[in-house]
């Protein structure tokens, strides 16, 4: 998992594309620059990607994950389980108190196999 750079950005929108097919590229590139955006690797392939933004401040600080994506040929390979683990470390090194996300309903099952908790298609996990 690194931080995606300006190369990055035509696979970022084509795994984005999967949650979002009026992906707004200019909106794209401003997260990339922003240091918002991080793409999954495994040695010279990339395997997915995701975005966040974090909310609050201090102690009521806490990232919205606003997209994760596992490329289609990569799933079933427990990297979304090892992604979402390493998002709690990430959450801390952004110094928040958890993280959350909006599911789309196939993923729904994956979430709960993973011990996040849910509200509707809302989960999340806290990190404290």
């Amino acid at each position: 998992m690194r931080l995606a750079e300006k190369r990055d950005t035509k696979k970022v929108a084509h795994f984005f594309r999967e949650l979002d097919p009026d992906l707004n590229l200019n909106e794209l590139s401003n997260l990339i620059r922003e240091k918002r955006v991080f793409v999954l690797r495994d040695r010279k392939k990339t395997l997915g990607a995701f975005s966040f933004a974090k909310i609050g401040f201090g102690i009521f600080a806490i990232l919205y994950i606003r997209k994760l994506v596992v490329g289609k040929k990569f799933r079933g390979r427990g990297l979304g389980g090892r992604v979402l683990k390493k998002l709690g470390g990430f959450t801390r090194r952004k110094k928040a108190r958890g993280f959350f996300l909006w599911s789309r309903r196939p993923a729904e099952n994956f979430y709960r196999k993973n011990k996040l908790k849910n509200w509707w298609r809302i989960f999340w996990k806290r990190v404290d």
